[in-house]
């Protein structure tokens, strides 16, 4: 907490505490991803930040006085009609960190700012939940994800945020429709039964650091995919995005810059190579088309037609996730590098290998 008013206190101007609630996420003690610092349930006490009560319905006295009322007071009605307060966020997890916020224009601003800046903020806390879900959560259990930052309990495509001004000692709760993709809602979501070690870099370390911090917010896509073709289609755009992000590569070339990170001789090098051409586009002696994304993208194929049983689909996202985690994690351990740094790594790795 020392380190959020720290922040805060940089630049108490432009600097703002934000609060937002967690779901489908529990923990029994504090912790932090960097700046990001995570509470479980009833550790924070929002209402010592003094969140200024928005108007209600019941508030005005009737439809004309509703339309005459000023863009401030709809605004303020806007976010109170989602059923967000200060309540759910002492009964919530919560997620608290700073960021860089124009008060003024924050102060004179209408309910499509809040919109916009919960979609911001959401998005920036996401990066410590993208982390989070590399190392604990999986592919084939998407009844254990957590939900997207700003989320509570009931809320379907609404975000929440309370947001602190320092100067002023007070705080404003905002809310509304800002989830922009599918929302998991089946199973309890993820346990943490200790404190998470993690450390998440930030885009100036390095370029790898920038293209990392992109490959984990795809990862997260596919995690939180809404069926298993689309689910397979966004890890497939992951290998390719890991293997060349600045330019498109062939899945020739990629098979083995994403084979290299896994193998453990010139071996199981080729046996990967083989096996993601498998995965992507390979002909029987016919002519005919096996591979799944070939199927997929250009024949409008669904996974599910391709591999018909369900354990085989699970084992081919365990599959999957084990390439994935594999080049991600590496990528995080060298975050620093610059990207041709990162090449000449891949190429060391395949000439240890033997196979260049």
């Amino acid at each position: 907490m020392r380190e959020l008013i720290e922040g805060l206190m940089t630049n108490p101007s432009l600097k703002k505490l934000v609060v937002m609630p967690l779901t489908r996420l529990l923990f029994y003690e504090p912790f932090a991803i960097n700046g990001f610092h995570f509470f479980p349930s009833g550790a924070f006490a929002p209402t010592l930040l003094r969140p200024i009560p928005n108007k209600t319905l019941d508030s005005v006295r009737g439809g004309a006085d509703l339309i005459a009322h000023s863009e401030q007071g709809l605004r303020e009605i806007s976010t109170s009609l989602t059923g967000f307060d200060v309540e759910i966020l002492s009964s919530s997890s919560l997620v608290v960190f700073n960021a860089e916020i124009d008060w003024n224009e924050f102060l004179e601003a209408n309910h499509e700012y809040d919109i916009s800046l919960l979609k911001l903020l959401s998005s920036k806390a996401e990066r410590a939940l993208d982390i989070i879900r590399l190392f604990y959560c999986r592919l084939d259990l998407p009844n254990t994800l957590p939900g997207q930052v700003g989320s509570w309990e009931g809320s379907r495509e609404y975000l929440g945020a309370l947001l602190y001004s320092p100067e002023d000692h007070e705080s404003y709760l905002i809310a509304g429709a800002a989830v922009e993709s599918s929302v998991i809602v089946r199973g309890l979501g993820l346990e943490l039964d200790g404190n998470p070690q993690l450390v998440l870099p930030s885009a100036n370390d390095g370029e790898v650091a920038g293209v990392v911090l992109h490959g984990l917010s795809l990862y997260s896509e596919a995690l939180n995919s809404s069926n298993e073709t689309i689910k397979f289609s966004r890890l497939m755009t992951l290998f390719e995005f890991l293997a060349s992000p600045d330019e498109y590569q062939n899945w020739k070339k990629i098979k083995g810059d994403i084979s290299c990170h896994s193998a453990g001789d010139k071996t199981s090098y080729l046996r990967l190579c083989e096996r993601f051409r498998e995965l992507t586009s390979i002909e029987d002696t016919s002519g005919k088309q096996l591979g799944l994304r070939t199927l997929i993208v250009h024949n409008g194929k669904l996974l599910p037609e391709l591999l018909p049983s369900f354990k085989d689909r699970t084992a081919l996202f365990r599959e999957l996730q084990g390439y994935a985690f594999t080049v991600l994690t590496d990528m995080l351990s060298n975050a620093g590098a610059s990207w041709a740094e990162y090449v000449e790594h891949r190429n060391q790795l395949k000439r240890a290998l033997g196979v260049t």
